[in-house]
């Protein structure tokens, strides 16, 4: 009897442990380090240097300079706006304004 419920015992602890530590889906993907849903709008321009995300919660503007680095970052939340300036690669404006 005490096989059996040590059997059990075990069983549990190990089903418990495997389902709590499994990955989840996500149905959200993550563009130039902002986490968008899946069935965002992606919009690039013919030159490849601005790019647009819109989807229901989160509207991202996104412009690039001649050698592909981000120039200036605009991510817009319902409650949020952030934006960076960039230079060379390093940060030279950031702003966030909080709506309540």
């Amino acid at each position: 009897m005490k096989k059996v419920v040590r059997t059990l015992a075990v069983a549990a602890i190990l089903s418990v442990s495997l389902t709590s530590c499994r990955d989840e889906n996500k149905e959200t993907k993550t563009v130039e380090g902002v986490e968008v849903s899946k069935d965002a709008d992606i919009d690039v321009s013919d030159d490849g240097e601005k790019i647009k995300i819109e989807d229901g919660e989160t509207d991202v503007k996104i412009k690039r300079d001649e050698d592909g680095n981000i120039e200036k970052k605009k991510v817009e939340t319902e409650n949020t706006k952030y934006k960076v300036k960039k230079e060379d690669g390093e940060i030279t404006k950031e702003k966030m304004k909080v709506d309540k």
